[in-house]
């Protein structure tokens, strides 16, 4: 595997100069797309509870919406690779996840009709991160990538920035189903901005990493024989069973502790403030300090911020701590893709790998929240933030130990 990966030299040919037009579309997409479902979870985890539904019922309709994300991960990132119309892909999915939502609040709240919608969502949800990605690395190449995810993420987290800002404002003066009624809106929004995106610009083949052009990437079993894959899936797929269910179960926290639906909406904004910043800072980290100190520091921070969740004396603590899930998220969300692309420089095949990791993701995605709830439910809140802060730790230990630094090492 090593003489495969040593094929071709570490730099390329930059493409052509791309406009700043196709630039801003794909900067404004991440924006709008980030709002599609930047703050929805908490909003319906509140609306499920003002209708009547228990803690782990709750946990269940939010686990059914990873669901849909875990079972189309593997298969988003292999159409992701495969497919030439990917503009048009992601436009669909947006539309289809506005409306899913947007559904919500107009149909009986019975889990046979409200889970049903979740799990469709999440199902095109999952094609929103590979085929970004997708696009960026279409329209600037490797060299350009880190700096490109870097912008794009920021964006990202503006758009759920706003989304928080958006629901205040809603919230101040409208009831809460305003919040469907405006992730239906943006969904529509999102799809429309991926026109900026200039056709003409864009390098197909570069985009999914082929070493030879038409020369299709590994699949999935053919990469998860690289150990450092290994250690990367169940890392990742420990960081998200840990961080998957604790924004929801925050905001649940928050009314617990008697705070406002104002004060549910900042814990997404508060983090999201951060997240713009740190996604920046972490394009120029991964380049410069290499991608495994940079990314250790997501995984160390996600298990100490658990942990002082259960010592918040009031709600407005709580949402302060989200701070530090600002940082942890944002470096998380750059960090990946640097590292995906790393290890399909020369092989190909970068959104089946990045297809591969959201589905470890989306494994903690269904039984972190199904968890959630079952301990809320019986043992309490203090009890869900411990072991949820025993399995980040885990996770931080596994990749601090078992991940070389992928900028200069070579498949195991």
């Amino acid at each position: 595997m090593a003489s495969t990966l040593n094929a071709r030299p570490r730099t390329e040919k930059l493409p052509p100069q791309v406009s700043a037009r196709s630039l801003w579309g794909l900067n404004i997409a991440n924006f709008f797309l980030a709002e599609v479902t930047g703050v929805v979870l908490p909003f319906l985890n509140d609306f499920l509870k003002s209708e009547g539904w228990r803690y782990d019922a709750i946990g269940i309709a939010t686990a059914v919406a990873g669901l849909g994300v875990f079972v189309m991960q593997a298969p988003a990132g292999m159409a992701t690779d495969r497919c030439t119309a990917r503009r048009g892909l992601l436009a669909a999915n947006s539309i289809v996840v506005g409306l899913c939502y947007g559904l919500l609040p107009l149909v009986p709240a019975v889990w046979w009709i409200v889970d049903p919608l979740l799990l469709v969502s999440g199902m095109a949800q999952a094609f929103f991160a590979p085929l970004l990605g997708a696009l960026a690395l279409a329209l600037v190449g490797y060299e350009r990538l880190n700096g490109v995810i870097g912008s794009n993420q920021s964006w990202n987290h503006a758009g759920n920035l706003a989304a928080a800002l958006v629901a205040m404002l809603l919230m101040a003066f409208f009831p809460l189903v305003s919040i469907f009624v405006a992730v239906l809106v943006v969904s529509v929004l999102a799809a429309g901005s991926l026109g900026l995106i200039r056709e003409s610009e864009l390098d197909e083949s570069r985009a999914s990493g082929h070493s030879k052009e038409g020369e299709p990437g590994p699949g999935p079993w053919q990469l998860l024989r690289d150990r450092r894959i290994q250690v990367l899936f169940g890392a990742t797929a420990l960081f998200h069973l840990a961080n998957a269910p604790v924004m929801p179960l925050v905001a649940l926290y928050v009314k617990h502790l008697h705070g406002s639906d104002r004060q549910v909406a900042a814990v997404v904004l508060v983090a999201q403030a951060v997240m713009v910043p740190v996604a920046v800072l972490t394009g120029w980290a991964c380049t410069r300090w290499g991608r495994k100190p940079t990314f250790a520091l997501g995984f160390v921070v996600l298990p100490l911020r658990i942990v002082l969740y259960t010592l918040a004396p009031d709600a407005s603590t709580l949402v302060w701590l989200q701070a530090l899930d600002g940082i942890g998220a944002g470096i998380y969300c750059v960090a990946i893709v640097a590292i995906c692309a790393d290890l399909t420089h020369c092989r190909g095949g970068i959104y089946t790998l990045n297809g591969l990791i959201a589905t470890a993701l989306a494994i903690g995605g269904v039984l972190g929240p199904v968890l959630s709830g079952l301990l809320v439910q019986h043992l309490g809140f203090a009890m869900a933030f411990y072991l949820f802060a025993a399995i980040a730790t885990a996770a931080a230990l596994l990749f601090v130990l078992g991940m070389p630094e992928t900028r200069t090492s070579q498949p195991a």
